[in-house]
C-alpha cells in the first residue's frame, strides 16, 4: 500500500470539510446563510413540501433560533419550494 505524503492530506483536509451548496438558484445564497448551519442539504433535499408547508417549516425554524429576516422570509420559503416542492 502507498502511503500518501503527510503533506498532500493536510492540503486536501479543508476542502472535504467545506458544507456542501445548496442548488444553484434565486434565493440560493439566502438558504444557504440561514439555514446550512443546521441542516445539510441533503436533509432537505429529502423533503418535497408545498410552499405552505415549506413556510410552517421556516416558521418553525424561526420559533427555534434561525435567523430569517422579514425581507429574507418569502425569498427562503419560495427558493425551497421551488427548489425542494412537491414532485421535485
Amino acid at each position: 500500500m502507498r502511503k500518501l505524503p503527510l503533506a498532500l492530506l493536510l492540503m486536501a483536509a479543508p476542502a472535504a470539510a467545506q458544507a456542501p451548496a445548496f442548488p444553484a438558484g434565486e434565493g440560493q445564497a439566502t438558504v444557504q446563510a440561514a439555514c446550512a448551519a443546521c441542516h445539510p442539504p441533503a436533509i432537505v433535499a429529502s423533503k418535497h413540501y408545498s410552499a405552505d408547508k415549506w413556510a410552517e417549516v421556516v416558521d418553525q425554524m424561526v420559533g427555534k433560533g434561525a435567523k430569517v429576516s422579514d425581507a429574507d422570509y418569502d425569498v427562503i420559503v419560495n427558493y425551497l419550494a421551488k427548489t425542494y416542492g412537491e414532485g421535485k
